[in-house]
């Protein structure tokens, strides 16, 4: 790493092969936020294309593939038990691999009690839980070995595996599926599972909204900020964050207002939508064209509003500060939780974490700042996580019907109530007790209010994208590129790569 803070993949790598860490996050993926310490690097690193190609990966020996896909999974586990590994399977039964990549005690308990609460249901199969860190390189290398789980769900480079032809389709499955009604499941999740007209993977585990404008209560009234007027647009955001900072006479952070990046700010990618061009209703890609569209003057007010909020203090600071503390809502010391953050923007994760990780805090949600030319607007998006069956896996029937088991109302009650989760189904959505999680009410809400509602891009070199970005807005938050050069440097870089990766077109 070239920054002195975790990015959010590299988070997710330390918690998936550290168990005993109850860090969790909700929509953690191969995905990075942003750095936010000074790294020196000013380019972007050259093309990522044999990391992130399942035909690179290939390139391996099968036997090395196999290796790294079972056994460098399974050193995920430590000192501390792992839950996984006391999931009964029954002998004599056909076992099938479920790969995933959360981490964190609060995932691993509840994924399993989803194995054993179909284990015990089941006589003809049973199904064998992997947690699995850096999921994406060790399955495309178990793909290339010839030795994939049954079934994979989340946490990876999903438009890279439907696009690469890794994922087998699922359209056939799902039209005599009697338990998965595409009515039932949001368009705009389906369609982040889909490419060129065909399903590779449907919405499983974690589905549903992604933003909301997260406030700590008593920061706001020590401040004499009212709730019932929360910012909408950019400017009024800044005025809230700069009075909710606190500097000590050293100059250290006391309270940090707001970080722009923090949580679902700066996460983009595995299914997790992209804040900032959604923010000026732009898409960053065109799915049909195959075009990247960053270099223009959105994406540039974008990076400066980002440093802009960052100058309050200083991005030095700020880099302490979170590397000090943490980011996201589900561990107890991390900035929001601890009660040394104002806000942050998050995902409807958020309440049922904090009713955990800061009990005796009250938090409050609306809609997401804008810029001022969207005022007013209300911007919400889908995202999530799907079930796939990766190529060359064997029992597909039998993966395919866990899949649907995912979606039941029993599976999703289990993950509802062990971490706060939901899917992507409208039937279980409106009978699901809200109630449970205060706050968790203006995200249900938001489901039928937003406007506009925006969704995953499906794009094929996403991981790289996502990379640049990171390492572009570092370098604008130290001043050491402009807005305007690091927009014109990230379509550079996401050309290029597409044309590495797919020099025939995608």
């Amino acid at each position: 790493m070239s920054s002195g803070t975790l990015r959010r993949r590299d988070f997710c790598k330390l918690i998936g092969a550290t168990i005993g860490s109850t860090a969790l996050l909700a929509a953690c993926g191969g995905a990075a936020t942003v750095a936010t310490s000074g790294s020196t690097s000013a380019a972007p690193a050259q093309s990522s294309s044999a990391a992130a190609s399942t035909t690179a990966a290939a390139t391996a020996s099968a036997s090395a593939a196999a290796t790294t896909s079972a056994a460098a999974a399974s050193a995920s586990a430590n000192a501390t038990p792992n839950p996984l590994q006391n999931v009964p399977v029954k002998s004599g039964k056909t076992a099938l691999d479920w790969w995933f990549g959360w981490g964190g005690m609060t995932a691993l308990n509840t994924f399993a009690t989803l194995a054993t609460t179909f284990n015990k249901e089941h006589d003809d199969y049973q199904v064998k839980p992997l947690q699995v860190s850096d999921i994406s390189t060790k399955l495309q290398a178990a793909i290339a070995g010839g030795n994939p789980p049954a079934v994979e769900t989340g946490n990876i480079n999903f438009a890279q595996f439907w696009v690469s032809g890794a994922a087998t389709p699922l359209d056939s499955y799902v039209q005599k599926s009697k338990l998965i009604g595409v009515d039932d499941i949001f368009p705009a999740n389906l369609a982040a599972g889909k490419w060129k007209g065909k399903t590779y993977g449907v919405p499983a585990v974690e589905s549903f909204l992604r933003w909301g404008l997260c406030f700590n209560k008593a920061l706001l009234d020590k401040n004499g900020l009212k709730t019932d007027q929360l910012p909408t647009d950019f400017d009024t955001m800044y005025q809230w964050a700069k009075q909710m900072t606190v500097v000590e006479s050293s100059g250290a952070i006391k309270v940090l207002g707001f970080d722009p990046l923090d949580a679902m700010g700066g996460s983009f990618g595995d299914g997790d939508p992209f804040f900032w061009p959604a923010a000026y209703n732009f898409k960053y890609y065109d799915e049909a064209k195959g075009q990247y569209n960053f270099n223009n003057d959105m994406m540039i007010d974008a990076m400066t509003w980002v440093q802009k909020f960052y100058d309050i203090v200083g991005a030095d600071k700020i880099a302490g500060f979170t590397k000090a503390y943490g980011t996201w809502t589900e561990s107890p010391t991390a900035m929001f939780p601890a009660g040394v953050e104002g806000a942050n923007i998050n995902g409807y994760w958020a309440p049922g974490e904090l009713a955990k990780s800061s009990p005796n805090n009250e938090f409050v949600y609306g809609w997401v700042p804008l810029p001022s030319m969207n005022k007013g607007k209300k911007l919400q998006s889908s995202g999530g996580h799907y079930g796939m069956l990766p190529k060359g896996s064997t029992n597909n029937d039998q993966g395919f019907a866990f899949i649907e088991w995912l979606n039941t109302d029993e599976a999703m009650q289990i993950i509802f109530d062990g971490t706060g989760w939901l899917g992507a189904s409208k039937k279980f959505l409106a009978k699901v007790d809200v109630s449970k999680y205060k706050g968790l009410d203006f995200f249900v809400n938001s489901a039928a209010q937003a406007d506009p509602m925006w969704q995953v891009l499906v794009d094929p070199v996403q991981a790289y994208v996502t990379d640049q970005w990171s390492k572009l807005q570092d370098q604008v938050n130290f001043h050491k590129m402009t807005p305007k050069d690091a927009a014109a440097q990230l379509q550079q870089a996401a050309t290029q790569e597409m044309k590495n990766q797919f020099p025939n077109g995608v």
